[in-house]
């Protein structure tokens, strides 16, 4: 998650919020100082669609829009030019519906990359174009201080959240299973890598077998269970020489700090009985095909192998056996 201003605030409803505010008595300011007709921030909602964020009017003006208001058809090509990073100093006149106006935007940049968040949009009446020339001008330092503004509140709400362990666990942990994510997965193999400690590691990789069919004939309701059951028979075990994750739909890694394959099959096969137990009343032959690999070195290349290696052996595993429960039902057919 990247908890900035322009994704804490979106609709109508965050206008109660002290961010917002903030925000609105800050453009409001900045909008007076400079004689702009109009300031305000805008940005893409889910949809890509690009709305009004904070509007620097007074909510009693019948030109104030609330976040979440779609930006007119004639202000979204500057608009979207902003959006791309490019300052834009429009040099013709904007036709609207609250008369001759002209426009500028300028990016507004997510300070940990670099990537452009939103938008401070400026529009002057276009009655006087030198006022105007001299207006943009010396608006620039209203600029870069409302840009420090709202770094600021972005800063303030990303050192609480990184600071926050609640948040840490939401962003590394998968929400339908509990277990880590596999965003956690990349975050622990890169710190491996960095530590050159894979050589000690062996990879282990699961799929479940039968959940597409589930899905289709039964509901994602049952899919979800049986996903649910597979993370709790991996997770039964309570040795700690293992970390689960489930890395897609019905994907999972386990990473064990040694090469012992005894104790890695031992795991499998508790964790096949334990799983058959949890679905023996919902789902029929409930089952998860497993691979598994020695990371033989501490490179990239060693891990990427290893991987690879179990993701060949699971498949096996899969096609071994979905081979037997096709020879199983044609002797149920034959009989």
């Amino acid at each position: 998650m990247n908890p900035t201003i322009f994704t804490e605030i979106t609709e109508q409803s965050d206008m109660s919020g002290q961010l917002y505010m903030d925000t609105h008595v800050f453009l409001k300011n900045a909008r007076e100082a400079t004689g702009a007709k109009y300031l305000y921030t805008a940005t893409y909602n889910e949809n890509k669609e690009l709305i009004y964020h904070v509007d620097g009017l007074p909510q009693s003006s019948p030109d104030f829009r609330v976040p979440g208001d779609l930006i007119e058809e004639e202000f979204k090509p500057d608009l979207m030019t902003a959006m791309t990073g490019n300052a834009v100093l429009s040099g013709e006149i904007l036709l609207t519906e609250w008369g001759e106006v002209f426009v500028a935007y300028y990016p507004i940049r997510y300070a940990m990359d670099g990537s452009v968040i939103g938008a401070l949009g400026l529009e002057f009446s276009a009655g006087d174009q030198y006022a105007l020339y001299i207006k943009l001008r010396n608006f620039t330092v209203i600029f870069i201080g409302v840009v420090c503004f709202i770094a600021s509140v972005i800063s303030r709400i990303m050192f609480q959240r990184i600071s926050n362990p609640h948040f840490q666990d939401i962003y590394n942990t998968d929400s339908l299973t509990g277990l880590k994510n596999r965003i956690a997965y990349d975050l622990d193999v890169n710190n491996l890598i960095q530590r050159n400690a894979l050589q000690n590691y062996m990879v282990m990789l699961a799929d479940l077998n039968g959940l597409k069919m589930i899905n289709d004939k039964y509901g994602h309701k049952l899919g979800d269970f049986y996903i649910s059951s597979a993370a709790k028979a991996l997770a039964l075990d309570s040795k700690k020489d293992h970390v689960i994750y489930r890395i897609g739909g019905d994907e999972f890694v386990v990473l064990f700090n040694h090469h012992n394959k005894t104790r890695a099959h031992k795991y499998i096969h508790n964790m096949r009985l334990h799983l058959t137990e949890l679905c023996a009343d919902d789902i029929a032959g409930a089952n998860i095909a497993v691979g598994i690999s020695l990371c033989e070195g501490s490179s990239v290349e060693h891990w990427e192998k290893a991987q690879e290696q179990a993701d060949f052996a699971m498949y096996a595993d899969k096609k071994e056996f979905y081979r037997k429960n096709r020879e199983l039902d044609a002797r149920r057919m034959k009989s």
